[in-house]
């Protein structure tokens, strides 16, 4: 009995918050505090409180069970062949974007090593992750690498403050376009970057399409746990469970590949994403609040991260003269995603804010990816075996 209202606490908790978020009224306060935080954090205190039982195996195992069939679900939809039309300059920036997010996880997790707890470098692979992919790259990560609960907990709030804060910092420096365009030495006009720019995907769907990849999911899911159980954990993957991850991104994004299968696949939205926010609000609900604590030392690190980043991106677009609105967009569909990215390029140029949006979701197929390779890399930068 404890478990079921434990669980139908959380799904209630998290169609309230989709529906107060799709309100007019209320559009402006997620805008700066978005729905992945307010899923991770009211679970969080409902808990806390005591408004929610304390049931860490019930969640873990609605984390462990709905997060593969939420990954194939939004996965399995990508248009990766469109990643070619996105355009030369728009693919090189989000390249360099990405890489300056790695390369910064680095950079931040040696100079701050004596203030971070000794498995920092899982964290800090989460939160390269999300910041060149998305939130389920997040979560993905959590499982494969197998984040501590007190660990994870700071990471929703560096992910939000970062994400936020640079958003605000690239908007503002649209009115600056034109000089830095002359430094960057770049056409001050941008254009039309991609002549097939995607649009967003519908809300509309047919029942069957739903259906079908609700099925295709639930059958990836299935196959992937049972294979996981015959791989080896190691220092990296750390349980079958993060195998079970790994292996769904590949199989959903080869999937993907199949035109017809995408078609259908495109619908998954519609249920994936409300998956997705049940599993970080189970996720949350593991958490304690003591665990934030350690946010600030967690925001300096990401304010290194976005440094490095930055820094990377204007010196390649001096080198290969890509405008400011082109980076900008790359830059925030890496840090701030499919919701953030189409809305910084509109406010450079509106042709760029489809190209936002195919920069997050190629974003969103690679992350889980970025993420372990920054994992590894933080690991040798500060020695642990």
């Amino acid at each position: 009995m404890k478990t079921a209202w434990a669980l139908g606490g959380l799904v209630a908790i998290v169609a309230v918050i989709l529906w107060v978020s799709r309100r007019r009224s209320w559009q402006p306060v997620f805008r700066w505090l978005p729905v992945p935080l307010w899923c991770y954090a009211l679970p969080l205190i409902a808990v806390e409180l005591g408004g929610l039982p304390a049931e860490p195996a019930a969640y873990r195992l609605l984390t462990d069970r709905l997060l593969p069939v939420a990954l194939g679900l939004l996965l399995v939809g990508v248009d990766l062949p469109a990643i070619v039309r996105a355009g030369g300059r728009a693919v090189t920036a989000a390249l360099i974007g990405a890489t300056g997010i790695v390369t910064g996880a680095a950079v931040g997790i040696w100079v701050l090593q004596a203030h971070l707890p000794r498995e920092a470098w899982k964290g800090a692979g989460a939160l390269a992750g999300t910041w060149t992919g998305g939130t389920m790259n997040l979560l993905a990560l959590r499982s494969v690498l197998g984040i501590p609960d007190p660990l994870f907990a700071p990471l929703i709030v560096v992910d939000a403050v970062a994400a936020y804060s640079w958003m605000a910092l690239l908007i503002a420096a649209s009115g600056l376009q034109h000089p830095l365009n002359r430094w960057l030495r770049a056409c001050a006009t941008i254009g039309p970057v991609s002549p097939h720019g995607p649009e967003r995907p519908s809300t509309s769907y047919r029942l069957h399409e739903l259906i079908a990849s609700g099925v295709a999911a639930l059958g990836l899911a299935s196959v992937a746990q049972v294979a996981a159980q015959h791989l080896p954990a190691s220092s990296l993957i750390s349980s079958s469970t993060g195998w079970t991850v790994l292996l769904v991104t590949s199989a959903a994004l080869g999937l993907s590949l199949v035109p017809w299968v995408r078609r259908v696949g495109a619908r998954g939205g519609i249920v994936g994403y409300p998956c997705l926010y049940v599993v970080l609000a189970a996720t949350g609900s593991q958490a304690r609040l003591e665990a934030l604590w350690s946010a600030p030392v967690w925001i300096a690190f990401g304010l290194l991260v976005i440094l490095v980043h930055g820094i990377l991106l204007l010196l390649a677009g001096r080198l290969f003269r890509i405008p400011l609105g082109v980076l900008a967009t790359a830059s925030q569909a890496n840090i701030g995603g499919v919701v953030s990215g189409p809305l910084v390029g509109a406010v450079y140029h509106p042709s760029l804010a489809p190209v936002g949006l195919l920069l997050a979701l190629a974003g969103n197929a690679a992350g889980t990816y970025l993420g372990l390779l920054a994992a590894s890399a933080c690991r040798a930068v500060i020695g642990q075996p």
